[in-house]
């Protein structure tokens, strides 16, 4: 009983802070909150949307039965921390000059292509909709643990899906990115918090925890693990792939566009991920620590709920509603940036004629359909979803090159851009879905292929046409702002 009014207590708190957020008028004051947001709401944001609920059941019980394979999010979230820096200034201040509102709209202004940013814009609607899927699949199965069976996994998706709608709908980004500070701290504090509780309650400290690892699974604390057969370099594609598409998923790119300055984001670029290290870091040692005890190697996902349990109905019910809060960040980041996509970089593109208020009303409609056919879609197999998010991850590294590239070089154009994709796409998934035995061979992750395929023709492609005219425009935007910013801070904001 009291997991399931903590859960209810938790979510009946997300829609009480909501309720003056409620009833935006403008697609782009619900995309991006009217460029207000501030340090700690982008800071949260990252966080709150990037750490998904899964994480804490289905990706550490990759840390239960292998080990230390899982602490690779250490490295993976410090790559991440300087792809972040290297694109949020400069994604910033085209943001804020052109009144940009998504990833997909920024790579449409920088490659002067409609195409390419219908393109980008229903590529990550579509990779984010296993992770969508997943999210609703932790919800109802948490409701269904925390409550021991009282609510049902369907129960639990429709009440989740219901609270989340509601204040994505009608709030937009100022409602998830107030909801993200609550889930944010949330996580931060109390779920790390109640990590150590358990770490030291039920499992003998930090160091008690690795004397048994050392004395009873050794591989544990070796790469790869017991049981596991792989190259080293499966170490550096899984760092690399997830380091440099991590922070390409719409979802957490878009919150660059809703920060007010670009002094809010330099310091969120900087906090979010040594925060999120810190978090997931923890995690991944309580779920190490696990490893030895049969329970968990007979149930790895499940592990860490169960030891919860063990601990009382009190950490359990702490644990659960950091699952919950986790899952919320996520999900509500997801809708409002695919709802945005649907409405902005595909409805709008494609008839030029609707309005802001249309456009407003596409996204918000597009927010309840797809929570209604996310019913549907979470009762995939669990394993199936599992494949079909860590394949995603596939498509997202292959992405990096034309963020990256485009920010960076003036000769990258919309041809490489184009072809490069499209090419990555084609040999990342279709190397995934054949398996070569070479790929287990040598280690590298279909992405990293797709990746040095769209790296080499976007490169090429440069070198065999003159930068395009508009660039030089863009790169002088970016001089100007630099320039603006040695003045007092919002110097830059007010000229612009």
């Amino acid at each position: 009983m009291i997991p399931m009014l903590m859960i209810a207590a938790f979510l009946g708190l997300l829609l009480l802070i909501n309720r003056h957020q409620l009833g935006v008028n403008t697609l782009n004051d619900y995309a991006t909150a009217s460029h207000s947001i501030g340090v700690l709401g982008i800071t949260f944001g990252f966080l709150a949307t990037w750490y998904v609920g899964a994480g804490y059941t289905v990706f550490s019980g990759f840390a239960v039965s292998y080990g230390m394979i899982g602490m690779y999010v250490i490295p993976y979230g410090i790559i991440t921390l300087l792809v972040m820096y290297l694109v949020a200034e400069k994604s910033f201040i085209w943001g804020k000059k052109y009144n940009l509102r998504t990833q997909s709209e920024l790579l449409g202004l920088r490659y002067r292509s409609d195409f390419i940013r219908i393109l980008t814009g229903f590529a990550g609607v579509a990779l984010s909709i296993p992770w969508l899927l997943m999210e609703w699949y932790t919800i109802g199965y948490v409701f269904n643990y925390a409550t021991e069976g009282l609510i049902s996994p369907l129960v639990g998706m429709v009440i989740g899906i219901a609270v989340v709608v509601s204040y994505v709908a009608l709030g937009g980004m100022r409602s998830v990115v107030t909801a993200n500070i609550i889930q944010g701290l949330y996580m931060m504090f109390a779920g790390s918090a109640v990590l150590i509780w358990v770490l030291y309650s039920e499992l003998g400290g930090l160091q008690g925890a690795m004397q048994r690892l050392q004395t009873h699974a050794p591989e544990a604390l070796t790469y790869p693990g017991p049981g596991w057969e792989l190259s080293p370099n499966y170490w550096t594609a899984i760092v690399l792939t997830s380091g440099l598409g991590g922070f390409m998923w719409p979802w957490v790119y878009n919150k660059l566009f809703a920060a007010d300055s670009i002094r809010t984001i330099k310091q969120s670029v900087l906090f979010a991920p040594i925060l999120g290290i810190l978090s997931f870091g923890l995690l991944i040692i309580v779920a190490m620590a696990l490893h030895p005890l049969p329970f968990a190697q007979e149930n790895p996902q499940q592990a860490l709920l169960w030891i919860h349990a063990e601990a009382g109905v009190w950490p359990l019910a702490f644990f659960a509603v950091l699952v919950m809060a986790a899952s919320l960040g996520t999900v509500s980041g997801i809708l409002n940036a695919m709802s945005t996509a649907i409405s902005g970089d595909m409805a709008q593109v494609l008839k030029r004629d609707i309005s802001e208020r249309s456009a407003l009303t596409i996204a918000r409609w597009s927010v309840v359909l797809i929570g209604l056919g996310a019913l549907a879609g979470a009762y995939v197999r669990e394993g199936l979803l599992v494949f079909l998010a860590l394949m995603t991850y596939q498509g997202m590294i292959v992405l990096s090159p034309v963020v990256l590239l485009g920010l960076y070089w003036k000769r990258a154009n919309r041809g490489g851009a184009v072809i490069g994709f499209l090419l990555g796409m084609a040999v990342s998934f279709g190397l995934t879905l054949a398996e070569p035995a070479f790929i287990q061979t040598y280690g590298w992750t279909p992405g990293v292929y797709g990746f040095l395929i769209t790296l080499g023709i976007m490169l090429v492609a440069g070198f065999c046409r003159p930068v395009e005219a508009h660039v030089h425009t863009l790169w002088q935007d970016i001089a100007e702002a630099r320039g603006c910013t040695r003045q007092p801070v919002g110097g830059m904001l007010a000229a612009q």
